[in-house]
This record gives C-alpha cells, sequence and structure tokens, in this order.
C-alpha cells in the first residue's frame, strides 16, 4: 500500500494504527514487523507514540533506521561492532591526510584547502557514488578536479578497508550485496521481517529502495507512508520517481491520500498548494485543512538585509506581547545557514533568546574572499606586506617575491627593486593606480571593479582552466559578498564588520549554548532541511530572492522542482503565520523576488 501523506495529515497517527491493527486483527507476530524511519529521533519518537497507544504495553516490534536495520543484518553476518563504524572526525581527519598526500603529477596547482565546508562537500559527493551505486567517473566533482577526486575516492576506499572500518553509506552497500549474493541470509531476515513500513518513503534513494525489495519478497508485505512534495534530499540520492513508480513496481499495491492538513490554516495551505502545482514531477492531490481561518499568510519586502533583520526582530517583539505566547513558537528557516548572521547579530543586541540549530559559516574565511579583503585593506592603507603578496599577481603581473620588502613599503622601492624589467614596472604601476581609483568607491563598488576592472574574474577563470576544474563556486562565493557589500557605506566601515565577525560568530556559539544549557524558551533558527518533520505557531521565511530560493545552483527542471519542494516544506512548517520576507533593491544590484512568490501571489510590497 502507497499511502501519501501532506504535512500535517496525521502519518505518524496512521503508522502506529496500522502496527497495531496487524497485532490485534490479524494476530500478526510483533516481532515480525519492521518500521524503518530516516532518523533516528523519528523513530523513538514512533515507538514512543506506539506504546501510548497500547497504553504502555511494550511489543517488541522492530523500530529503527535504514542505517541501524541494515548493520543489525551485517553484524550478524560479518560480527561488525560499533568499532567497525568510522567517527566523524576521523572520517574528516582520513580525508585532510589523501588530500595532503595527492601526488604531484595528479594535484593541480592550487592548494587544495582542508577546511571542513570543503571536506564536507567532498564527503557529499564521495555519499552520491555509494548511494547511487555508480562509479566515481559518474559523478562531476564540483569541489576538486575529476583526477583528484577519483584518486581521493580511491584512496578513502582502500583506507578504509585496510582498517576494517566502514561509514553509514558502505552499510547500504555491504547489505545489498549481502542479500543478493547469499539467499540463505537473505531468507532468514525475509522470515524475520513478514510486514514492512516505511516512513518518509519520498526520501529513499535508490540502494536503500533495492535493500527493502529484497527484504519484503515474497510475501511483498510493503507499507509505504510518504509525500512526494517533500522530497528534498536528491543530493543524497533521494527522487521522488521512486514514489511515482511504486505502483509500476506493484502493480496489486492501493494508494490511499490522506486529503486533511490538521496542522494550518487555509490559507497556508491554499498558497503552499497552489506553489507546489507548479511541479510535474508529482501525484496531483488536493489538500484541505480542518482549520478554515484566513489571514495567515504575510508578505513583505525590505530595501536590505540589515532593515529586514530589525523587522524580524520586531515582529517577535510584537507576538510576544499576546497573552501565552513563548519564542519557542517562533521558528526563522533559512535556505542555507549562512544567511544566519544577520538576524542572529540582531537578535542577540536585542535580548531575544534563540537557538541554531546549525553553525553559520564565515564566508570571510574562502580565499576569494581574503584577496578580495586584502585588495580593500592595501588600497586603504599600504602597511600590509602580506596582503600585497597575496594580490600582486592576481591577476599574474609577474612580480617577484624576492623583489617585494618584508615591511611596510614605497611603490618607488618596489618599482627600484624591479627597475630591470619594464614591463614589470608598467605592470607595478597600473596596479597602484587601480588601488587608489579603488580606495574612492564605496564597497559595492570597489569589489565589481576589482572584479571587472582589475581582472580578477579573467584570473580565476583562466586558473580553474589550468587546474581542471569548475570555477563556479568562486564566483558564487564573490556573488555573495557583493551582496554584503551593499550593506555598507564605506569600505573601512566594512573592513571593520569583517575583522569582528569571527568574534560575532564565537557569541553566537556561546549564546546558543548558553540558551540549551538552560533549557531556555528560545527561538528556533534552522534550515529549510532542518526544518522537515517541525511546526511552529508562527514561521518566517528571510531572503526569499532569485539565488538564494531557488539557489542559484539549480539550473535544470528537476533541480527547480526540488527547490520548490523545499520552499514547500518550509512553508508547511507554519500553524498559524506565515511571513515571507525578500529584499527589493531600489538602486543598483541584481537581487530580484524569487519566481516562487510569482507562482503563489502578487506580493504586496510595503
Amino acid at each position: 500500500m502507497l499511502v501519501l501523506a501532506g504535512p500535517g495529515s496525521g502519518k505518524t497517527f496512521t503508522v502506529t494504527w496500522r502496527i497495531k491493527y496487524l497485532i490485534e486483527h490479524h494476530h500478526v507476530r510483533p516481532e515480525n514487523i519492521l518500521v524503518i524511519t530516516f532518523t533516528k529521533a523519528a523513530a523513538t519518537e514512533m515507538q514512543e507514540r506506539f506504546v501510548r497507544l497500547n497504553e504502555g504495553r511494550h511489543y517488541p516490534v522492530h523500530f529503527g533506521t535504514f542505517h541501524s536495520i541494515f548493520f543489525q543484518i551485517l553484524r550478524r553476518t560479518y560480527r561488525f561492532t560499533a568499532q567497525n563504524i568510522i567517527r566523524e572526525g576521523d572520517k574528516y581527519r582520513l580525508l585532510s591526510q589523501i588530500i595532503s598526500e595527492i601526488p604531484d603529477e595528479i594535484r593541480t596547482q592550487s592548494q587544495i584547502d582542508d577546511s571542513s565546508d570543503m571536506l564536507q562537500r567532498l564527503l557529499s559527493e564521495i555519499s552520491t557514488v555509494k548511494n547511487n551505486g555508480i562509479t566515481p567517473q559518474e559523478v562531476k566533482s564540483t569541489t576538486v578536479s575529476q583526477a583528484e577526486f577519483e584518486y581521493i575516492f580511491r584512496i578513502y576506499k582502500q583506507e578504509m578497508n585496510r582498517n576494517k572500518l566502514i561509514d553509514f553509506d558502505d552499510m547500504v552497500l555491504l547489505c545489498r550485496d549481502l542479500l543478493v549474493s547469499r539467499p540463505e541470509a537473505l531468507k532468514v531476515w525475509q522470515d524475520c521481517f513478514q510486514y514492512i513500513l516505511v516512513d518518509e518513503f519520498q526520501d529513499i534513494c535508490p540502494l536503500q529502495y533495492e535493500v527493502v525489495r529484497l527484504l519484503a519478497k515474497p510475501q511483498d508485505n510493503l507499507f509505504i507512508v510518504g509525500d512526494d512534495d517533500q522530497s528534498i534530499y536528491g543530493f543524497r540520492g533521494s527522487r521522488p520517481e521512486i514514489m511515482l513508480n511504486f505502483s509500476r513496481d506493484y502493480p496489486e499495491a492501493r494508494q490511499v491520500l490522506l486529503d486533511i492538513n490538521y496542522r494550518s490554516r487555509q490559507d497556508i495551505v491554499d498558497v503552499a498548494g497552489k506553489l507546489i502545482r507548479h511541479n510535474r514531477t508529482r501525484f496531483d492531490k488536493k489538500v484541505r485543512a480542518q482549520n478554515e481561518q484566513l489571514g495567515g499568510v504575510k508578505i513583505y519586502s525590505f530595501h536590505s538585509k540589515l532593515k529586514q533583520a530589525e523587522n524580524i526582530a520586531q515582529l517577535i517583539r510584537q507576538y510576544m506581547t499576546q497573552p501565552g505566547s513563548r519564542y519557542s513558537d517562533i521558528a526563522i528557516l533559512y535556505r542555507t545557514n549562512n544567511h544566519t548572521v544577520y538576524t542572529a547579530d540582531r537578535l542577540m543586541k536585542e535580548g531575544i533568546p534563540f537557538i541554531m540549530k546549525e553553525k553559520p559559516r564565515n564566508i570571510y574565511d574562502s580565499s576569494v574572499a581574503k584577496d578580495i579583503t586584502a585588495y580593500l585593506r592595501y588600497a586603504l592603507y599600504e602597511d600590509s606586506a602580506e596582503d600585497f603578496l597575496r594580490i600582486m599577481n592576481k591577476p599574474v603581473r609577474y612580480i617577484r617575491r624576492l623583489t617585494v620588502p618584508r615591511k611596510p613599503f614605497r611603490m618607488q622601492e618596489l618599482i627600484e627593486n624591479n627597475r630591470d624589467a619594464g614591463y614589470v614596472v608598467r605592470n607595478i604601476l597600473d596596479l597602484y593606480d587601480n588601488l587608489h581609483f579603488i580606495k574612492g568607491l564605496n564597497p559595492f563598488s570597489a569589489v565589481n571593479y576589482i572584479r571587472k576592472g582589475v581582472g580578477y574574474d579573467s584570473f580565476l577563470k583562466k586558473q580553474a582552466a589550468e587546474q581542471g576544474r569548475d570555477p563556479s563556486k568562486d564566483f558564487e562565493e564573490l556573488d555573495e559578498l557583493m551582496q554584503l557589500s551593499k550593506d555598507f557605506e564605506t569600505i573601512p566601515e566594512w573592513l571593520e564588520q569583517i575583522q569582528n565577525y569571527d568574534a560575532v560568530l564565537r557569541e553566537l556559539a556561546q549564546q546558543e549554548r548558553r540558551q540549551k544549557q538552560a533549557d531556555a524558551d528560545a527561538v528556533s533558527m534552522v534550515t529549510m532541511h532542518a526544518s522537515k518533520g517541525l511546526e511552529w505557531k508562527v514561521v518566517v521565511l528571510p531572503d526569499v530572492n532569485e539565488g538564494v530560493i531557488p539557489h542559484k545552483k539549480a539550473v535544470t527542471d528537476n533541480e527547480l522542482e526540488e527547490e520548490r519542494r523545499m520552499f514547500y516544506v518550509a512553508m508547511t512548517r507554519a500553524k498559524e503565520y506565515l511571513f515571507i520576507f525578500y529584499i527589493q533593491e531600489k538602486e543598483a544590484g541584481n537581487l530580484l523576488p524569487s519566481r516562487f512568490l510569482d507562482e503563489i501571489m502578487t506580493p504586496a510590497v510595503l
């Protein structure tokens, strides 16, 4: 059976009553029932709800995540223990070591940094290979060159095997291989798990689905619950097509729609439905709200991120004046955690308690950001040899490091050291002309001039081509820097913010720890991905602009449909009020309202 269960439709209620019905009316042995969820928290909640439903009676039903069930199978056959599962920190350390030892004939000219952000992206690409059961050659790495990625994947796998370690993705692969190659082992587990229920089925990846299908044979007592409109984990292999093709794989399967939303007001359900109907790859469904109240959806625009952050704080203050209100009624949902700092900083300054589920990344730590800030600092102060060394050959000007004094120096001294090369002297004069021009610009114009006038963009393209890598991430970071620069009138003002940024992040982290330790009533700041399965009375969606949601990386129809599903998930977390904010720039800039706003309604600009 396929149960289509939209947001707030009672899927946990449905699954737990289904188990109860199997046991009490069909006399199915509880130990033959397997309930699979995607997170440990969801498995625990499902089990606790089932125990409460049975007035405290504990039946030996198997509740677990895909990985816990697969590990149970592997442990029985291969005698694996928890010691065989690589820890997250060890995984990062292993990958960092592999990167440092890439052979010269494979390594690109650039230094591959081993920041946690880059390691995370590499692990995600490795995970894509494993979850889809494909080769590393079939994944186009956007993090390193293709040759480097294939080398890293091969050595990572070798080292894991040599140390008898597995990661979560290996559990799926090994389990599939075991069940395919050893029919007697498959029969044992088929006899054990005769009734299989899968929650959040839309998140399943091809390899997980293959294992579930193997376990369900020959009876095929397979009961799946999910919502194809909430399939948002394409980066780890999940695809809504698996759910859409379920009836093709099981022609006798029944299909049921849970068509009442018990969570949200009517207009929240209507607006979200209007949005998601623009997707083509989906089941068509009509959902209505039990709560027929209207007035829950509000859309506003602001002229800057700072003004948006101020209004979010004001909205929270106004809400808290209502009787019985709590900070924990409110969530601020972002597309990525890079967009949280402005709002978090504002809430912290105004004494509004909040918890950030994910730590924001410091964009100013990236290589391109350090180049841009070095240009700006040297243009203003000309007092740091370190800054000069960083920018002097970006783009290439053939200035040799040996000719650069190690202490603050004047242009004439540098020219004197390069007097034997007239073309280098001309390049130095041209560089200083550019620096003096940059000094008189505002931050946005300065960054734009460095990119186009000085030739930094062309330098990045040429460098990436020489290294055999995609420069798109560099340009994404540059675009993000330009957007950040718009909130500052002068270069010194922006440089001060950049210098203090790490301190702000540290203070945010301390604030979060204090809130958690005190178990305080606090506003939740969560990414859209992490919000799935949760709900709040009031949901705020900031930065609903093109390039943010949908993300600028989303280009293909499939990618845009997943972005639309992401926005749909975020909208449907709201029970009573949904606030959608976007930046509307009047002057130079390229921030446009998200196309999703056009799809749901004509926004009111206030």
